[in-house]
């Protein structure tokens, strides 16, 4: 949808490409504006598993990867990689040793809050380009968009 193109959406249809717009730029937002934490060799997919640990708590594989939309092999490898540098600790589960869980270690939950800690930074820069009327307006419209995706019938078998 061009930029010109700015009226309401009235069908379902254009409520969905409305919404599958908003995803693409807010994806290439986050890409190509939000400056990347390269703190500990980080890159963006082991922040966004750092950050799944830290909403989520200790959680299994399945688990995180189903949160993450990745799947379980390269998730497991994604762990691996953050037990292996210490921001995640792996622990096998007493009952089931097949289990393993996942959690995020002191150092990081440190480097987590940091990230999103310098990211909310640089967004409320960014944010000082609206005025008070339009911030309000981005405000409101944040709000009303969750509380929609809270409504909207998911996946019963993802967290």
């Amino acid at each position: 949808m061009r930029r010109a193109d700015r009226t309401a959406a009235q069908t379902d249809g254009e409520i969905a490409a409305n919404f599958l717009e908003l995803f693409r730029r807010m994806k290439r937002y986050v890409r190509g504006e939000l400056p990347p934490y390269v703190e500990n060799g980080m890159n963006e997919e082991k922040v966004r598993c750092l950050a799944a640990l830290r909403f989520l708590g200790k959680s299994g594989l399945k688990t995180l990867a189903a949160y993450d939309g990745l799947s379980s092999s390269s998730q497991c490898i994604l762990l691996g990689q953050l037990v292996d540098v210490g921001l995640a600790k792996r622990e096998e589960d007493q009952a089931d040793r097949r289990n393993v869980f996942y959690d995020l270690t002191e150092r990081g939950h440190d480097v987590i809050n940091s990230a999103l800690a310098m990211r909310t930074e640089f967004l409320c820069g960014r944010l000082t380009r609206l005025g008070k009327r339009e911030k309000t307006r981005f405000a409101k419209a944040l709000t009303v968009a969750l509380a929609a995706l809270d409504r909207l019938p998911g996946d019963e078998s993802a967290p």
